[in-house]
This record gives C-alpha cells, sequence and structure tokens, in this order.
C-alpha cells in the first residue's frame, strides 16, 4: 500500500512538475557613460590601479565608438595605468571625468 502511494505521488510530481509560469526579469543596462563613471570614481577612492582599468579601457572603446570625439578617452584610460601615487590616479580621473561631459 505504501509502495502504490510513493508511486502516485512520484508519478503525480513528474507530470505536474514545477507549473508552466515563465518569469521573465527585464535587467537594464546603464550607458557606458554611467559605468565608467562609477569605475572612475571607485579607482580614485582606493588611490590604486587594479585589474578595472581593463574594463575601463572597453567602456572607452565603446564610448569612443558611438562618439568619435571622445576618441581621446581611451588614450587617458591607457595612461591612467601608468599613473603613480594616490595624487596622480586621481588627476587622472579628474582628467577623464572631465572629458565624459
Amino acid at each position: 500500500m505504501r509502495a502504490n502511494v510513493f508511486v502516485l505521488f512520484f508519478l503525480t510530481a513528474c507530470f505536474v512538475g514545477c507549473g508552466e509560469k515563465d518569469v521573465r526579469v527585464e535587467v537594464v543596462v546603464p550607458p557606458a557613460v554611467e559605468q565608467i563613471k562609477v569605475e572612475l570614481k571607485s579607482i580614485a577612492e582606493a588611490g590604486q590601479i587594479d585589474s578595472s582599468v581593463a574594463y575601463l579601457q572597453e567602456l572607452a572603446e565603446e564610448i569612443a565608438a558611438e562618439d568619435p570625439s571622445k576618441a581621446g578617452l581611451v588614450k587617458a584610460c591607457k595612461e591612467l595605468e601608468s599613473a603613480k601615487g594616490k595624487s596622480g590616479i586621481e588627476e587622472k580621473v579628474q582628467e577623464i571625468l572631465s572629458m565624459l561631459e
């Protein structure tokens, strides 16, 4: 009797499953300009260069592709890698942020 109940319960669970609800989640990706500003401010606050510079360069290339007048942004992001000290990093970040406005 227990085996029959278990089999019946198991088969019912297999056929019913978890339902057919499609849950769609809309993900809104902020524009590249907003993303790069957040990353730059984070680098300036930390006062040190980390692997996020590669991401900055990708964003700068994306921005330059959309707006050719911002082509200098790519070069400035590459120069940021060689900035020394917290004050040097902060200066370069401010220079890049001013290019974005």
